[in-house]
């Protein structure tokens, strides 16, 4: 039996276009404390300590995308971690590598845009907007805007080597000591300051959060996805255009016990809503072609099965009654 190649590619292609823009099964992620590339531990979920995040932009009460709405509006989202376990489904366990926030520590900065695209005066939706300002860049080392950036510290306790405290005041997460990520931080040769080094960093390509205010206490869920732009080898062992997924709830019911007096960035945390956050990551392949190049293929296809047509009409015709392809 015969099989037209030009109807497989058309069905090929209009599968994959069909198919939901979104990752693959995730692999796990290597990381080698030394940063010699020596790759000792695997994991493929990071969890991390309750830690800080604060919206700007976002106003109370306002009506969005209903009747007599409201325009949509964007708005900023900052927020920072460190990592506390790390875990291997395919084991299944924790995999925490030793020494982890005693003498390292990993963590995480993420500044990016919202769109408001629907509001009330209980709810709102975030979702992606076309494009992220220069402002939100998170490492001035690589080109392009990178809303996501992932730092190695090493702990040196009495070396001057100061460590991340979650949420609260000059060594909150990263730029651990001074400075800030827009002068360069995470450039320390030898990393005895505290600063950190980079070791990835991202671009936002996803965003689905919600915020619901009860009673005066608001709690948003996040889902935020950035593709990898930059990895040190050194350290981690994942493929740049991987995809980094940022499982993210927050609430504004802040205990007595967290009070941060500082973001990673200088910025103090006085806004609403200003968010005590936990969250997870995982990694993910990305599994299908841009958009564009899909159209591309399917533009191509379409051009051979054409060219085909118009070779072989006659034997087209001949075998159409039968059902099948021409020869």
């Amino acid at each position: 039996m015969k099989t037209c190649k030009t109807a497989l590619a058309a069905a090929t292609i209009a599968a994959a276009l069909a198919a939901p823009l979104t990752a693959s099964a995730g692999p796990v992620v290597g990381l080698d404390t030394t940063g010699t590339g020596n790759y000792s531990t695997y994991a493929d979920l990071w969890t991390n300590v309750t830690d800080t995040g604060l919206a700007t932009g976002f106003i109370p009460g306002l009506n969005v995308g209903g009747p007599n709405g409201a325009q949509p509006y964007l708005t900023e989202l900052r927020s920072q971690m460190v990592i506390g376990t790390m875990s291997n489904s395919n084991v299944p366990a924790l995999v925490t590598p030793a020494g982890l926030n005693q003498t390292f520590e990993i963590s995480k900065v993420v500044r990016f845009q919202e769109l408001v695209d629907f509001q009330t005066p209980t709810t709102a939706h975030f979702t992606l907007p076309p494009s992220q300002s220069a402002a939100m860049d998170v490492d001035p080392l690589r080109a392009g805007v990178q809303n996501l950036a992932i730092y190695f510290d090493q702990i040196t306790p009495g070396a001057g080597s100061s460590t991340a405290v979650p949420g609260n005041g000059n060594n909150t997460v990263a730029c651990y000591g001074t400075g800030s990520t827009s002068a360069g931080c995470g450039t320390s040769p030898g990393d005895t300051d505290g600063d950190g080094i980079i070791i990835l960093s991202g671009h936002l390509v996803f965003n689905d959060a919600s915020f619901t205010a009860t009673n005066g206490v608001g709690t948003g869920s996040f889902d935020a996805r950035f593709v990898i732009d930059y990895v040190d080898a050194n350290y981690l062992d994942i493929v740049t255009g991987s995809i980094f997924q940022d499982k993210t709830t927050g609430t504004t019911n802040v205990p007595s016990f967290f009070t941060p007096t500082m973001m990673w960035d200088g910025t103090t945390p006085t806004t609403v809503p200003f968010l005590k956050v936990d969250s997870s990551q995982s990694f993910a392949a990305q599994a299908v072609p841009e958009p564009a190049t899909l159209a591309i293929m399917a533009l191509g296809f379409a051009g051979l099965a054409l060219a085909r047509r118009k070779s072989g009409a006659s034997d087209a015709k001949m075998a159409g009654g039968a059902g099948l392809c021409p020869a």
